[in-house]
């Protein structure tokens, strides 16, 4: 039985004269059988890219002296793809290679309150990737910095992220942590 040539569907042939037998059943049932099976590897496609891409969220929080500190990142808050949050590893595990809009906020909360310039910045696999983000925005108890970026990283790679200061070494800052990853191309 021949194929099509884009999807390789099965479809029925005769030679004339047009006989009718048991096989034209045969070969009309695979045909069907293989495009029901086409059209829901297409939906399933769809379903994965649009609807639940590969996606997780995750919090932390701590109380660290130091102006550098890479934060462990603990809390599965949400996550579309098992395994992408890895609380023993203390970050987002990547599922598959592909960009994607990593994101989050760190907050800084500091007695008495002092501004300490903090900035954030991502990490992949303990390397930094990217521009430090920031300052902070101080507030009346803390200082605040939200960030985005967009990263092509690799199966397996563990996405975290690190903060800096130009406060006091010495100072205790209880930080709290949120960290996001998102899906947008997969790498084909």
């Amino acid at each position: 039985m021949d194929t099509t040539d884009c999807l390789a569907l099965p479809y029925p042939e005769c030679d004339p004269p047009l006989t009718e037998d048991a096989s034209d059943i045969a070969q009309f049932r695979a045909l069907a059988e293989a495009t029901d099976a086409a059209v829901q590897a297409y939906a399933d496609d769809l379903d994965d890219t649009l609807l639940s891409p590969d996606a997780a969220a995750m919090t932390g929080g701590s109380n660290t002296a130091g102006q550098d500190v890479i934060h462990a990142i603990t809390v599965l808050q949400f996550e579309n793809t098992p395994g992408m949050a890895d609380t023993l590893a203390g970050g987002i595990r990547i599922p598959k290679d592909g960009w994607y809009m990593v994101g989050g906020y760190v907050r800084a909360s500091i007695s008495p309150p002092t501004v300490v310039n903090m900035r954030v910045e991502p990490l992949v696999n303990g390397d930094t990737v990217s521009s430090r983000q920031g300052p902070g925005f101080h507030n009346v108890s803390s200082e605040d910095v939200t960030w985005t970026d967009v990263l092509f990283m690799r199966e397996g790679d563990l996405l975290n992220v690190m903060t800096h200061h130009t406060g006091s070494s010495a100072t205790v800052i209880t930080y709290t942590t949120r960290l996001w990853a998102l899906l947008v191309l997969a790498n084909v």
